[in-house]
């Protein structure tokens, strides 16, 4: 089996990820106990405890303040697993845009357990990492990339946004987010008009009421990025009132269909099945085309 670790800025970016991949690559959730997962990622024949284990087992709770109990980012959130190619994918929230400090002593452990064994079912691994381009852009958010992570895995000038490069240690991919019409924007700039196809009424509604009654000083005012955000949980709250983005993103509300009209979500799914694997696997194109049979029948 194959594992690719997806980092992502937020819990809303995870849920994105997992849909996406749900409806666009036909990967479904891999529901089991922790210690089951495939090793190093679950404890191994020997019964040695798994690497996601060993990392909530060094927290130590005593020391956390209540309301901070939950365990530090980066966290695994989800696993996925496409079975056709043996492939799974672990989407890590890494809790900030960069967080680098925190985030490579992870990929590190995870390189160092790979190379020190080689009886685990997991027995290749790349590193994808997801981003908004925000006000800065694509090309300024790759080439901060580049410099935050190069002191781990050398020169990253041929990574660029949708590709792949093979350094020494392992595949490494980057996606930024950005909106169609320009290099910046976010997520949410994809995800508003899904929101919009899905509840065309709600969301005129609730991008009137946050137009009409937002002030200059609120934090909906200060960015497009932070606007969509209030007009897509509006719109998505008579299912789930009072929950976040996540929780609209997951919602059956937004179809497995409106998820495969979004060129991001088909882009993004393309980009994690091309993975460069050293010892091969099926490219994106067939991997894709695998799925669009699947859906034929």
């Amino acid at each position: 089996m194959k594992a690719v670790l997806v980092f992502c800025e937020g819990t809303h970016d995870v849920v994105f990820v997992e849909r996406s991949l749900g409806a666009c690559a036909n990967c479904v959730r891999m529901d089991r106990p922790i210690g089951k997962l495939p090793s190093p990622f679950g404890a191994d024949d020997t019964s040695r405890r798994g690497l996601i284990a060993q990392r909530l087992q060094e927290i130590s709770v005593e020391d956390l303040a209540l309301r901070d109990r939950y365990p530090p980012t980066p966290q695994f959130e989800t696993v996925l697993e496409e079975p056709h190619q043996r492939l799974m994918f672990l989407l890590v929230q890494m809790g900030s845009k960069w967080n680098e400090n925190r985030v490579i002593p992870l990929v590190r452990g995870v390189d160092e357990l790979m190379r020190a064994h080689d009886e685990y079912e997991v027995s290749e691994h790349a590193v994808a990492f997801l981003f908004d381009a925000n006000d800065v852009g694509v090309s300024a958010t790759v080439s901060t990339f580049r410099s935050k992570y190069a002191s781990y895995y050398g020169d990253l000038s041929g990574v660029a946004t949708g590709h792949w490069m093979t350094t020494a240690k392992t595949p490494v991919g980057v996606y930024v987010l950005h909106a169609d019409s320009s290099e910046s924007g976010t997520l949410e700039s994809h995800v508003a008009p899904m929101v919009k196809s899905a509840w065309p009424d709600r969301y005129a509604a609730a991008a009137e009421y946050i137009d009409r009654n937002s002030g200059r000083d609120d934090a909906v005012s200060r960015s497009e990025a932070n606007r969509l955000k209030a007009v897509i949980t509006s719109a998505g709250q008579f299912d789930h009132p009072s929950r976040p983005m996540a929780t609209i993103l997951a919602h059956k509300g937004l179809s497995d269909e409106v998820y495969r009209s979004s060129s991001a979500a088909n882009n993004l799914a393309s980009f994690l099945l091309s993975t460069p694997w050293k010892h091969g696997s099926d490219s994106a194109s067939q991997g894709m085309a695998k799925v669009a049979a699947d859906r034929g029948r």
